[in-house]
């Protein structure tokens, strides 16, 4: 009788496990990395930062922050970030800055990941601007990764250097750049401060 409850409650827990909802990632501001199994190559990445310079990402390369020092009553000393930090994810992504009206992430038509220039929401014809998730996956570990509709993430190198130590371009869904490696990008809470503004 007993084996017979155990076949029974096999499939009843399987279509619980099915069906049951998937968990929320944590809320708030986040940073991103890389991620890349080498695969017969000798690149590999494990959480790698990404980081906003110039009004794209990349990877190997530091993050771009500025905060003027010519504009009345602001404090520097509160925007001391130097990581690149993120807000949003569920359909959005934004930079987490000080700069009033904010910076937009948004993939660019030639499939690069992107972001506004401080003081402006402009978005150049041919992006995308929504279509981003935040998801809590089932491997070991649970990690949150970062998805977008487009489809795949991959990073492209950028200048000469050793595979790991080269700098890397973030792109999303297609490229025409050469020598590009499909990665997966998972997210952290971050370790610091949000900068005033990219550049």
């Amino acid at each position: 009788m007993k084996a017979v409850a155990s076949l029974l409650t096999f499939p009843l827990v399987t279509i619980v496990a099915a069906i049951a909802p998937r968990a929320e990632p944590p809320a708030g501001p986040w940073t991103a990395g890389v991620w890349k199994i080498a695969e017969g190559t000798d690149v590999f990445f494990w959480g790698t930062p990404i980081n906003a310079s110039g009004g794209k990402f990349w990877i190997n390369k530091a993050a771009s922050t500025e905060c003027p020092g010519d504009i009345e009553n602001l404090d520097c000393s509160e925007y001391p970030g130097t990581e690149t930090i993120f807000d949003g994810g569920n359909g959005t992504v934004f930079l987490d800055v000080g700069v009033p009206g904010g910076q937009q992430v948004y993939i660019a038509e030639n499939g690069a990941l992107s972001y506004t220039i401080p003081h402006s929401g402009q978005i150049p014809d041919g992006s995308v601007a929504t279509g981003f998730s935040r998801q809590v996956s089932n491997a070991f570990g649970a990690p949150v990764l970062l998805y977008h509709a487009s489809g795949t993430w991959y990073i492209c190198p950028v200048g000469e250097g050793e595979p790991k130590e080269k700098v890397y371009q973030l792109y999303v869904g297609k490229t025409d750049m050469e020598g590009c490696y499909w990665a997966s990008v998972r997210t952290y809470q971050p370790g610091g401060g949000n900068a005033w503004e990219y550049v």
